[in-house]
């Protein structure tokens, strides 16, 4: 058994979230890293792996990874990942998604404040999911780390706007007069750290990230699990099976 202590429990409760510094050894970060380029240079056709581009053509995230790349397949079955996710959920667990973040040098650019939940919810599945960001490459405050807005989770969903403008593609956000109303400046903490760090994360905590203002690119993989009995119920539009698992195979 790999879980949490009881005192980690109560701080991912209070928090919304827990940061595991050195989870993961440098040899698996190592191999993960050596996938990637692969990965980005991919086509879907022909490896089943989504991604999705900026306007420039350049991939910015990859889903599915966990289904067919053997190395982050291994990650997504990982005790030290798996045990605490289904000590907070109490539950058999499946894998929701998984997604390669990237944020390019000078390029990786703003993700505005949002809960997952908050889009999620028109998946038609309740907010019993726990993202798991497992740190591919050092992340700064400069190379746009991961902001979260502790005990925001406590808040349930926040009402969501689609964003449009502000980069590329559209963005699910909180908007401004909502973030004034609820958000103070001590509540927002800078997820820094190293490959092999790990952050464990609620589906309602409050988060977003900056511009990558350096010469640092930034990669997370980032494995979204939920509860075995939580599958998506029947919606008007469900999204496709590289965003909400049509697999449910209990991990």
């Amino acid at each position: 058994m790999m879980g949490w202590n009881q005192q980690q429990l109560q701080e991912f409760d209070k928090l919304g979230y827990l940061f595991v510094p050195g989870l993961l050894p440098t040899h698996q970060i190592t191999e993960l890293n050596s996938a990637v380029p692969r990965l980005l240079a991919g086509e879907e056709q022909s490896d089943g792996i989504h991604r999705e581009r900026e306007r420039s053509g350049a991939v910015r995230q990859v889903y599915l990874t966990h289904r067919y790349c053997p190395p982050f397949k291994a990650l997504s079955k990982n005790a030290a990942i798996v045990e605490p996710v289904k000590q907070i959920l109490g539950k058999d667990i499946y894998i929701w998604h998984s997604k390669i973040n990237v944020k390019d040098a000078f390029e990786g650019t703003v993700w505005l404040w949002h809960q997952d939940y908050g889009y999620w919810m028109w998946d038609g599945v309740d907010p019993k999911l726990v993202s798991v960001m497992v740190f591919l490459d050092k992340a700064t405050l400069n190379n746009g780390c991961l902001m979260v807005a502790a005990g925001s989770h406590k808040w349930d969903r926040l009402e969501h706007y689609a964003d449009e403008e502000t980069t590329s593609y559209k963005q699910w956000c909180v908007d401004t007069e909502t973030l004034k109303q609820r958000l103070t400046e001590q509540m927002i903490q800078p997820i820094t750290g190293e490959p092999g760090d790990v952050l464990f994360f609620h589906c309602n905590l409050l988060h977003g990230s900056g511009h990558n203002m350096s010469p640092l690119p930034r990669k997370t993989i980032i494995i979204a699990y939920n509860e075995l009995n939580n599958k998506p119920r029947s919606v008007e539009k469900p999204r496709p099976d590289w965003a909400v698992a049509r697999q449910f195979e209990p991990v």
